[in-house]
């Protein structure tokens, strides 16, 4: 996996999506204007608009700005996804040659943001009305010394990028709403306002303190939704797996795999040892992200008694479904702090800590479910006897 900063920052030091945004300046004395594309059901352009964000109000200007913010919320490697460019791509690739067009030109360049904006109305299908946002910001980047303190004055660097954030437009009480007159949207009551952004990217990234125009940081609301087209389009490449298939692709691969070897016992002890990983890195406070390698998955069911042949067998078909030697992201696979069972009729959840409480048998040819209730049971809020 690649090395991405900035994405390691956050998930070490868990910051919040406003400190991400920090980190990278978002913010109103960082950002000029704004440009904005409406897009109806049908992909047709409804308006462009370009707004100077030091002629819009406080509270207008905040709006646009936490928009952009939204593009680095949620989790890493499940809504935001690192997108390299290989060296080819950054010298002859026209979608990143785009990009750069954009950042040089500061977005004076009308054809190329043109072109941007064609691209996305061409390769995202909404099947509702959407605006596509997009600014350049500049942030001075500060110096650090070796005893980590920062010095706002003494920055040798800046980080110029592009945020893009691609919005719903729907029916709400408050927001920014497209105002026919001006062909933009303002901070006015109206039917149709600007909602969470469902995509995104910022673009250059920003690796060790340093502009780094080998990757983008693509924000995606969903993590079921792969948005090739787009991806391809904008970036020529496309995000790894969603996590949520990522996670339905290896419970199958495990399923199909192991057959009948696929026991309580397995799953349980393939839980607990990703779980176990997670924790562990999580205690070493190591920056960079946690993957776990087809051969560290293989390894793991070799270690709970699974056949050689069951696991020679995992390796294909994993590599089938993942590609040979691709890592996996724990989190998308295993939840450590849920631990679940589930019949057709009956749901049991237990709390992590409680695993090594409940076994399964085959009795008089009836399979069960048993959990050790040493400690007592409640039935709805009342105690209850077990004889």
């Amino acid at each position: 996996m690649k090395n991405l900063k900035m994405k390691s920052a956050r998930a070490a030091l868990d910051l919040s999506q406003q400190q991400l945004a920090d980190l990278v300046g978002v913010s109103r004395q960082t950002i000029n204007a704004v440009l904005g594309c409406y897009v109806n059901g049908n992909g047709e352009i409804i308006a462009r608009f370009r707004r100077s964000v030091g002629l819009m109000s406080e509270d207008e200007a905040t709006k646009y700005l936490s928009l952009f913010k939204k593009t680095l919320s949620g989790a890493i490697d499940r809504n935001l996804l690192d997108i390299p460019f290989s060296t080819a791509q950054v010298a002859e690739a026209k979608e990143h040659g785009l990009l750069m067009r954009l950042r040089e030109s500061e977005l004076a360049d009308e054809t190329a943001v043109g072109e941007f904006f064609t691209k996305i109305t061409t390769a995202y299908e909404s099947g509702d009305n959407y605006c596509i946002l997009l600014a350049l910001n500049h942030y001075d980047v500060p110096y650090r010394g070796k005893d980590g303190a920062k010095y706002e004055d003494a920055g040798e660097e800046t980080f110029t990028f592009l945020t893009c954030a691609v919005c719903p437009v729907k029916a709400t009480k408050a927001g920014l709403s497209y105002n026919p007159a001006e062909k933009c949207f303002c901070n006015d009551p109206g039917e149709n306002a600007l909602a969470a952004p469902e995509v995104g990217f910022l673009f250059p990234s920003f690796d060790d303190r340093k502009t780094n125009i080998y990757d983008t940081l693509f924000y995606t609301r969903s993590t079921e939704e792969p948005y090739e087209e787009l991806t391809s389009a904008l970036f020529g490449g496309k995000i790894r797996m969603p996590a949520a298939e990522q996670g339905r692709t290896f419970h199958t691969v495990l399923a199909e795999t192991l057959g009948e070897d696929c026991s309580f016992e397995v799953a349980r002890a393939v839980h607990a040892g990703v779980a176990a990983r997670m924790e562990e890195h999580k205690e070493s406070k190591d920056p960079e992200p946690l993957v776990i390698s087809q051969r560290e998955m293989r390894e793991m069911l070799e270690s709970c008694g699974v056949p050689a042949e069951k696991a020679e067998k995992f390796d294909e078909v994993y590599a089938e479904n993942f590609g040979s030697g691709t890592d996996l992201v724990p989190k998308n696979i295993v939840s450590p702090g849920k631990f679940e069972l589930k019949t057709p009729e009956v749901v049991v959840k237990v709390t992590p800590k409680g695993q090594e409480l409940v076994e399964t048998r085959v009795i008089d040819g009836t399979r069960y479910i048993l959990i050790r209730a040493d400690a007592g049971v409640e039935l709805n809020g009342l105690n209850v006897k077990i004889k």
